[in-house]
């Protein structure tokens, strides 16, 4: 008679029936292009001197506290959107972790509303509801075509400034596109590498201040 009891409170808490949508998250692709042209800029070892290109980014909910619900827990963590619909963002319910008298889980879902709280999406369409702290943050999109270009400053010995240059695509760096060149400022304050030029105003093996006469080109 218990079991039935509890199950029975169980049952009570699922609300509502959901179908969960796999229909993407809007990705935001966004230009990258920096410093601004002619403007004196001063970064340290290790800092980008510039960058080009474009990052894609899509939403993904972001939990910043352990929620530790009567059928289900959802550790911390970012989850990424899967899909959306009229009322609900859906995210991955990857990590989410069921008790054992609850159904599977199929997702999360987050109302369209302020204060809205995670609810666990059953794999048949019930949901179990919980307030807790969340953020809806954007992240790098695995499913987008992100590049940049990069500079980097990597300190000066004698009158020879290192500088590396990094390619990243889908914010990963590709290996056969770096490298580490050498410049001789007292030869040129001026220097080019692979159509962005710059001019070094000043330089030491910590800092450089710098203006960006050109940037890569598109």
């Amino acid at each position: 008679m218990k079991n039935w009891i509890t199950l029975f409170s169980l049952a009570l808490l699922m609300t509502g029936c959901t179908s969960v949508q796999y229909n993407g998250g809007e990705t935001i692709v966004s230009d990258v292009d920096y410093p601004v042209v002619g403007k004196k800029v001063t970064v340290y070892v290790g800092d980008h001197m510039v960058e080009k290109g474009t990052i894609t980014e899509e939403d993904a909910l972001v939990v910043h506290q352990h929620i530790d619900g009567a059928l289900y827990d959802i550790p911390s963590g970012k989850y990424k959107q899967v899909g959306y619909d009229s009322k609900q963002y859906f995210y991955s319910g990857l990590g989410v972790i069921r008790g054992g008298l609850s159904d599977p889980v199929e997702a999360l879902a987050v109302a369209k509303k302020p204060n809205a709280d995670i609810c666990v999406v059953t794999v048949f369409g019930h949901q179990s509801c919980y307030k807790g702290h969340y953020d809806r943050e954007r992240q790098f999109s695995e499913r987008g075509n992100s590049f940049q270009q990069t500079l980097i400053y990597n300190g000066r010995v004698g009158d020879k400034i290192n500088i590396g240059y990094r390619e990243y695509s889908n914010n990963r760096a590709r290996p056969a596109f770096s490298n580490e060149v050498e410049y001789d400022l007292s030869a040129s304050k001026t220097f080019a590498y692979k159509g962005a030029v710059i001019e070094v105003i000043e330089a030491n093996n910590s800092s450089i201040t710098y203006k960006l006469i050109r940037n890569f080109p598109n």
